[in-house]
């Protein structure tokens, strides 16, 4: 039986996306000058950016804001970490996961592209 590598967690992290979204926001911050007692607030025009991921453990999908992100709860990030850890591989292999959901519905559902 041939041994596979162990994926870094860069590598888990680039594997794992599916989809990518901008999501347009606006952000409020306080000015500091003006009159004492008045405050004056500035909005700004931001863009956000969201990932449609699946999760390495359990191989459900999610959405997150981070690009560094592999589990979808804290479950599952401690189960990766503590397999991680000992030198286990992943327990699931991206590409038959994403074949295996059905990858236009999933990004349908959530608003992707």
């Amino acid at each position: 039986m041939a041994k596979s590598k162990i994926l870094s967690k860069e590598e888990m992290y680039q594997d794992n996306i599916i989809g990518v979204k901008y999501v347009n926001g606006t952000r409020k911050y306080e000015s500091c000058g003006g009159l004492a007692g008045v405050q004056d607030y500035i909005t700004k025009e931001i863009k956000r950016i969201q990932y449609l991921k699946i999760c390495w453990n359990c191989g459900s999908p999610y959405e997150s804001n981070r690009y560094n992100s592999f589990a979808c709860s804290n479950k599952c990030k401690q189960n990766l970490i503590h397999k991680y850890n000992k030198g286990l591989k992943p327990p699931v292999r991206m590409e038959l996961q994403t074949k295996a959901k059905k990858i236009e519905k999933l990004k349908d559902k959530f608003g992707y592209l």
